[in-house]
């Protein structure tokens, strides 16, 4: 079983993770993934976070990276779409973005899914002892 993946008793594996889901995007890998929140009127204030971890944040227009710019390969757009160039299975996990208006009040908080090609989904569990 691939690491990061439970195996419940009804023979189901699944991913690991607790909150509801807005949405799930599935991508191959070395693809470019675009990962978007709908929101009204211009971003002043948002910030992308991978399985609770900061990984950019634009504000008035500027972009602040919290993780190797390298490594990360993303980069974010002033509407607030996350870019990940040549995506790898590592790159799956929960996206979360949080917008906010100018007077630091809560615009909209989003999740996205991200699932690359050869991750554990949902499908049946087979043994080998049978």
């Amino acid at each position: 079983m691939a690491s990061g993946c439970w195996r419940h008793t009804d023979g189901l594996v699944v991913l690991p993770f607790t909150g509801s889901v807005t949405k799930w995007i599935y991508m191959a890998v070395n693809e470019s993934a675009l990962l978007s929140i709908a929101v009204a009127g211009d971003i002043y204030d948002a910030t992308w976070l991978k399985d609770r971890t900061k990984l950019l944040q634009i504000k008035d227009k500027k972009v602040k990276y919290y993780v190797n710019k390298e490594q990360c390969r993303c980069k974010i757009f002033l509407n607030g779409t996350l870019q990940i160039e040549r995506v790898v299975k590592e790159d799956s996990g929960k996206y979360t973005v949080t917008v906010y208006h100018q007077d630091g009040k809560l615009n909209k908080e989003e999740d996205t899914m991200f699932i690359v090609q050869g991750e554990c989904l949902l499908f049946p569990y087979h043994s080998q002892t049978s």
